[in-house]
């Protein structure tokens, strides 16, 4: 498991992350639909990470190893532990997913596009 890239850390979680929401959901009655939209939700950040470190690698170390760790990895992390929490919190209380897939993909533009930027123009390499 030490040597796993990135990109395959990434699709490795992700994948855990389906199952397990699909075992919760599939346990509290959630609606499978409901559940495979939401999951859709979460598809354009792994996407763009996935573009943006095949793009350009990030020289940093992975978030699950020792040293400095990229932002985009952080990033990517953040919103998959967010998304998580959101969904799982969803399917516990039988609250409609649809909804919050609607919700989620409202940010999407918003990371998406940073986690692009630093593609192109990292944050630590621009000067004022």
């Amino acid at each position: 498991m030490s040597n796993l890239g990135k990109r395959e850390a990434l699709v490795y979680i992700t994948v855990f992350l389906w199952v397990f929401m699909g075992v919760l959901g599939a346990f509290k009655g959630a609606d499978l639909k409901e559940l495979a939209v939401y999951f859709g939700s979460l598809t354009a950040y792994v996407a763009t990470y996935i573009w943006g470190e095949s793009k350009r690698p990030s020289s940093k170390t992975g978030i699950m190893k020792k040293g400095p760790n990229s932002r985009r990895e952080t990033m990517i992390y953040i919103v998959v532990g967010l998304w998580t929490i959101a969904g799982a919190a969803t399917i516990w209380y039988g609250s409609n997913l649809s909804d919050l897939a609607v919700y989620f993909v409202s940010l999407t533009g918003f990371v998406a596009s940073w986690i692009a930027g630093e593609v192109y123009t990292p944050q630590d390499r621009i000067t004022e």
